[in-house]
């Protein structure tokens, strides 16, 4: 499972983006506030020295001098110079602010009681205000500040995630245990009546439901297996009687009859194979060992008879002498299907078997498949273009190589022929 696809990654990751929009918009938000409280305290200060002048005025009927050393006060522009006129260039009554030469100034603007002139305060707040050199220190405090909200955000969001999905790891666990043979059917008595419980309840009602069509198709292949030995048996000793009557192999019946025993033994293999592939439970005796070239040249000539009249021609090349620790019947039902196909798809030419160290490769010259096809070859009673399909021999085979960990490989080209090559796996 990728890292972030993962529900523990998600949390934390929305954790961390929560706390990196929440920090950011805290960090932004004291910095405007900073710099608009610090406005407002220079305006209250310019507002109280402007109530301040006006009351002295009425009381005693002169100007008083400015209370703080950075406050200048005009009556009238007469007295002003030239860089101050240049600075209320424009200006009404109230408050103002203006950038001069380097210098921030806050300018109030009032008018007198029962006089023509106008009142100027010039508050001069560069030395007051925040600095550069301040702004960039807060800028660095919020900054760091944000990153700390991000980190707690990471441990927070990691810590909760570890308890959140903390039964959701543990539902997993038991599905994962579980088997075809001890499924879990009583999940949500684990788990509190939650999202989490819902899903377990969920999953305990489909793990019955396969529990029952696993037991269901357990005991048909019982029963059809056993169904089916019987008449094979019975069908196998009528044959060995009739042998027994025949005059021998140059009696008219003895070639029909032979073929009827192949037969026979071939389905006692598939019924078996059947059997125990529908059986996960099933142990594989690997005490008995075979070498594999002496299999594959008794499966050719069991299936030689399918050549008929065409004009095929079938070689082995034995490059090796691989042993395989393995009941014979499953490789040889695996060999029966890949020679099977190899011989209907192929109207006249050339089939090579080859056997190598750690493979089985079987070519033929026949109509071929084209590459759509391919991807289908494995699947059951599969129909490509040449409208005779493939029946169930290569989904068999393509289930044996999953049961023993083989790998079955098929290239095809139309009209040039089909190799496929069955790799296994050697002791």
């Amino acid at each position: 499972m990728k890292f972030r696809h993962s529900l523990h990654s998600r949390i934390i990751i929305a954790f961390c983006i929560f706390g990196t929009i929440l920090g950011t918009i805290f960090a932004i938000t004291v910095y405007i506030s900073l710099d608009r409280i610090d406005d407002h305290l220079i305006d209250s200060r310019l507002n109280e020295e402007v109530e301040n002048f006006i009351a002295h005025y009425k009381r005693y009927n002169n100007y008083p001098r400015p209370g703080s050393p950075f406050i200048t006060s005009y009556i009238g522009t007469e007295s002003m110079p030239l860089y101050v006129l240049d600075m209320i260039k424009g200006f009404s009554e109230g408050l103002h602010e203006v950038n001069n030469d380097g210098e921030e100034y806050h300018i109030a603007i009032q008018q007198l009681p029962e006089q023509p002139a106008l009142l100027y305060l010039f508050y001069e707040v560069s030395a007051l205000e925040f600095t550069e050199r301040r702004k960039i220190s807060i800028r660095l405090v919020l900054i760091a500040g944000v990153v700390l909200i991000v980190a707690m955000g990471l441990w927070i969001g990691w810590l909760t995630s570890r308890r959140v999905i903390a039964p959701v790891v543990h539902l997993s666990h038991i599905v994962d245990k579980s088997g075809p043979d001890n499924l879990p059917t009583d999940l949500s008595k684990s788990f509190y009546n939650d999202e989490v419980g819902v899903l377990a309840k969920g999953l305990e009602q489909a793990m019955k439901r396969v529990e029952t069509f696993v037991e269901r198709e357990q005991q048909f292949s019982r029963y059809a297996s056993h169904e089916l030995r019987t008449p094979v048996t019975i069908i196998k000793g009528a044959v060995v009687l009739l042998k027994r009557k025949l005059s021998g192999e140059e009696d008219p019946a003895w070639r029909p009859l032979m073929r009827i025993e192949r037969s026979v033994s071939n389905m006692e293999n598939i019924i078996e194979t059947l059997l125990w592939l529908s059986r996960e439970d099933m142990p594989i005796d690997q005490k008995q060992s075979f070498p594999l070239t002496p299999v594959v040249q008794e499966t050719i000539e069991q299936n030689r008879y399918l050549i008929g009249n065409k004009p095929i021609d079938i070689e082995i090349i034995s490059e090796a002498e691989p042993q395989m620790a393995l009941p014979t019947s499953f490789f040889q039902i695996a060999m029966t299907n890949l020679i099977r196909n190899a011989i209907q798809y192929t109207a006249s030419g050339k089939i090579s078997v080859v056997v190598k160290a750690d493979r089985v490769s079987v070519t033929d010259t026949g109509i071929g498949m084209v590459a759509d096809d391919l991807k289908h070859t494995t699947g059951q009673h599969f129909t490509g273009e040449s409208d005779e399909g493939f029946g169930l021999g290569l989904s068999i085979v393509q289930r044996l190589c999953n049961r023993f960990g083989w790998e079955l490989i098929i290239e095809s080209e139309t009209d040039h022929g089909t190799t496929v090559e069955l790799i296994f796996r050697t002791p």
